[in-house]
């Protein structure tokens, strides 16, 4: 996969700040959405652990390489939140608090992205089926190019992750290995 540097702008979503947890999720405490969701605690659990030993050193990875490669940064996160402290913030960073699922109808994405100007949005973060997926469509109704770096994404369940990631368009799905490789080339 060839991605023009010049065209490009790094897009993570909702990766806020979240300790490896030494709860275990169970049947009795769970989240009551995640109870009427079905969601079971294997999958609740797995989901977890998939957040801190795939998706988030991934993340770092992907978000370093933007940076190194002089990419505008864009990190976008819940009104009651922050951005994960892991990312090593700049002053040039474009930090945008939401208020809904979609950041382009809660948020002033849309203008900053129009302002960057570039229209390759490489993409991380999640929740796939939620955050992440519904901004990410708005972003390609709205014209732009979605890369997808999938083990830099999750879900709450590890179920519903790929599942998200499926029910979007995008025009990519590229593992951060495999974009990091091409931005070598």
């Amino acid at each position: 996969m060839t991605i023009d540097l010049n065209d490009t702008t790094f897009v993570c979503i909702d990766i806020q700040p979240r300790e490896p947890s030494s709860r275990v999720w169970t049947w009795e405490n769970r989240h009551p959405e995640w109870k009427e969701s079905g969601f079971t605690p294997d999958e609740l659990n797995a989901a977890e652990r998939h957040f801190h030993d795939v998706m988030l050193p991934n993340a770092l990875k992907v978000a370093a390489l933007a940076k190194e490669h002089g990419l505008p940064r864009v990190f976008v996160h819940w009104d009651s939140g922050s951005v994960h402290h892991a990312f090593d913030l700049q002053a040039d960073d474009h930090v945008i608090s939401k208020t809904e699922m979609d950041a382009f109808i809660s948020s002033n994405i849309g203008d900053v992205l129009s302002d960057i100007g570039r229209t390759t949005l490489l993409m991380i973060g999640g929740h796939t089926q939620g955050c992440l997926g519904r901004t990410a469509t708005s972003a390609i109704e709205a014209g732009y190019r979605c890369i997808c770096v999938r083990d830099a994404t999750y879900d709450c369940s590890i179920l519903r992750w790929p599942k998200g990631i499926a029910a979007v368009d995008y025009d990519a799905v590229i593992d951060a290995e495999e974009l990091i490789g091409s931005f070598d080339d």
